[in-house]
């Protein structure tokens, strides 16, 4: 099954960029073990109407995978609402995602929530940040089996490039770590 989720994303990564807007992120959690686990995740969508488009997740670390695919709806510019559902590694049952993006002028809102099969098959992520000009932006964010601090983010607009960094506390855990990413737009 994992095999199948990396071939389905490698395809779409190689063709769905033509198509539509994306992006790539690529990070790594430090664990306090010393440990260190990458991740890459991809976010594709394609426009339907002014209001509406179809999107993409795909996440695969070294354990598990996921594949979505959804609908976003955005009322105004500052509003984006988007329900998914998919595949995720080992499971028989769908995983589904519901998420709402506001902004009101430098500051932005993200609520984010998954389940999949299993009472404890859920992830969450909310964040608020600021954007203190068109590089740079901070924020906090508690993201379930990463934690609770804040994020740092260093845009490079002519690379369409964000390199971020996230010490972070799971309080799940009960252990410190750290995340190191980079997302690219495509």
């Amino acid at each position: 099954m994992a095999t199948h989720i990396k071939y389905i994303s490698l395809i779409i990564l190689l063709i769905f960029p033509v198509l539509a807007s994306a992006q790539l992120e690529l990070y790594s959690k430090f664990n306090n073990d010393g440990s260190v686990m990458p991740v890459i995740d991809y976010f594709g969508s394609k426009k339907i109407n002014e209001k509406f488009s179809f999107t993409f997740f795909g996440l695969v670390r070294e354990q598990w995978g996921q594949a979505l695919i959804g609908l976003s709806y955005s009322p105004a510019d500052n509003i984006l609402l988007h329900v998914s559902v998919g595949i995720e590694n080992g499971q028989h049952i769908p995983r589904h995602s519901a998420n709402i993006w506001l902004k009101k002028k430098n500051i932005t809102f993200l609520a984010l929530y998954e389940l999949g099969g299993g009472k404890d098959n859920y992830l969450y992520k909310v964040d608020v940040f600021h954007e203190f000009s068109r590089q740079i932006s901070l924020g906090i964010m508690d993201w379930r089996y990463h934690g609770l601090g804040p994020n740092f983010r260093y845009t490079i607009p002519k690379l369409q490039s964000t390199i971020w960094i996230m010490p972070a506390y799971d309080h799940e855990e009960r252990a410190g770590r750290c995340m190191l990413g980079v997302t690219v737009v495509m």
